[in-house]
C-alpha cells in the first residue's frame, strides 16, 4: 500500500467526528506512515491540526486520478457518498470510517445500496459495528474509538456546598430544558433541598471545556445518535457521572446500575461489550425525558447525601475514561494499519 490518504470533510468548524479523524491522520504521521490530505476547501481549519509535515493533496472535483492510485488507501468518514466514490473511481482501495450510524441510513442516494460498493468499514465502536452488521448487513475490519487526552480532561475540585451539572446546548437544548424541570420537579415534590447549578458548556475551546468539567459533579448527557458519544467520555475522565442518553455508540462504555428504583434505566437488546469497571452512570433510552430527569434527581440526591456511593460511581468513571486515553487508541491504530494488505512503507522508506 502506497499511503493512506483521508478525505477531511468541507466543514469550517470541525465538529467532534471530523477532529478525531484528523487526530486519527496525527497518530499514523508519528507513526511514521505515509499519510496525506485533501479537502474541498483548501484552508480547511481542520487541516491545520494535522500537522506541517503531512502533505496536502489537491481536490478535483472532477477526479482524483491525478494523486491517488490503486496502491492507495482513501479514507473517508461515511457521511460523504462523492468523496467515497471518488475513490472508489480511482481505482482506489476505500476505507469509510463510521462515526455516525444514522449516515448510513441517510448518506447514499436512494438508488445505491452500501452493500454494493466496493469499501471497506471501519467503525468507531462496538454499538455502530452491531448496527452495520445487523441492520445493514456489512462487516467491519475492526473497531477504532477516538480518545479521551488526559492532557486535558483530568480530575479536578469541585465546590462542596453546591452541585454542578454540567450541559450542552448543542445536544437536544430542547430537551435538555425539560429534563432539568423534571428533575427539579422531583426534588420539590419529595421537598428534597439540594443546591445545584446547572453550567452551560456552549462553543467554547476544548481548555475551557475541561476546566469547567473540573468544577462539576454530573454531567447531562442529551446526545442521539451518537457514534461513540466523547463529551460523556471526557466528563468522566475529569470526575462527573454522566445522566442521560446513550445515542447507541456511548454503549460502548456506558454502563448502569441495577435499576432498583424504577427510574426507567435503559438496557439494550445486544450483549453489550465487557468491560474491567462497574457502573458508571444512570442512562435511560434516547428521548426518554421523563426518566432522564428522574434520573438526574436521584444522581443529585445521591451526590448530596451518599458520598461513599458516589464516589464509587467517580472512580469507576474515571477508570472508563482511562481506557480510551491516547495511548490506547494509537496503540489501536498501529494495529489496524499493520492488518491492511501488509505494512505501509515508513517516510523514511519513501525518501
Amino acid at each position: 500500500m502506497e499511503r493512506s490518504v483521508f478525505f477531511i470533510p468541507p466543514l469550517e468548524k470541525a465538529a467532534g467526528g471530523i477532529q478525531a479523524l484528523v487526530e486519527l491522520v496525527a497518530v499514523l504521521a508519528r507513526q511514521g506512515r505515509a499519510v496525506a490530505v485533501t479537502s474541498p476547501l483548501p484552508d480547511c481549519r481542520a487541516m491545520a491540526g494535522v500537522g506541517e509535515a503531512v502533505p496536502r493533496l489537491p481536490w478535483d472535483a472532477s477526479g482524483l486520478g491525478a494523486f491517488l492510485s490503486p496502491r492507495d488507501l482513501w479514507c473517508v468518514p461515511e457521511g460523504w457518498p462523492n468523496a467515497i466514490a471518488q475513490g472508489v473511481n480511482a481505482g482506489s482501495r476505500t476505507l469509510v470510517y463510521v462515526q455516525s450510524w444514522v449516515f448510513m441510513l441517510t448518506a447514499l442516494p436512494e438508488s445505491v445500496r452500501w452493500s454494493s460498493l466496493p469499501v471497506r468499514y471501519l467503525a468507531v465502536s462496538h454499538p455502530v459495528r452491531w448496527f452495520l452488521r445487523e441492520v445493514c448487513g456489512l462487516e467491519s475490519l475492526a473497531v477504532l474509538p477516538p480518545a479521551v487526552d488526559p492532557l486535558f480532561f483530568a480530575s479536578g475540585g469541585r465546590p462542596r456546598n453546591r452541585l454542578r451539572v454540567a450541559w450542552m446546548p448543542r445536544k437536544n437544548k430542547g430537551l435538555a430544558g425539560y429534563i432539568r424541570q423534571v428533575a427539579l420537579a422531583c426534588l420539590e415534590r419529595e421537598n428534597l433541598r439540594v443546591p445545584v447549578d446547572f453550567v452551560e458548556i456552549h462553543r467554547m475551546p476544548r481548555a475551557a471545556v475541561a476546566e469547567i468539567l473540573q468544577t462539576c459533579h454530573i454531567f447531562l448527557s442529551t446526545g442521539f445518535p451518537e457514534g461513540f458519544a466523547l463529551p460523556p467520555a471526557e466528563a468522566m475522565a475529569s470526575g462527573c457521572v454522566p445522566v442521560g442518553f446513550t445515542g447507541l455508540g456511548g454503549l460502548e462504555y456506558m454502563r448502569n446500575q441495577e435499576d432498583r428504583k424504577g427510574l426507567g434505566l435503559y438496557y439494550p437488546p445486544f450483549v453489550l461489550p465487557k468491560k474491567p469497571w462497574g457502573p458508571n452512570g444512570f442512562f435511560v433510552a434516547d428521548g426518554d425525558v421523563v426518566s432522564a430527569g428522574r434520573s438526574l434527581a436521584h444522581a443529585l440526591v445521591l451526590a448530596h447525601s451518599c458520598p461513599q456511593a458516589w464516589e464509587a460511581l467517580v472512580r469507576n468513571a474515571r477508570q472508563t475514561a482511562a481506557a480510551y486515553g491516547t495511548e490506547e487508541r494509537e496503540q489501536a491504530a498501529a494495529r489496524i494499519w499493520s492488518s491492511l494488505a501488509g505494512e505501509m512503507p515508513s517516510q523514511e522508506g519513501r525518501a
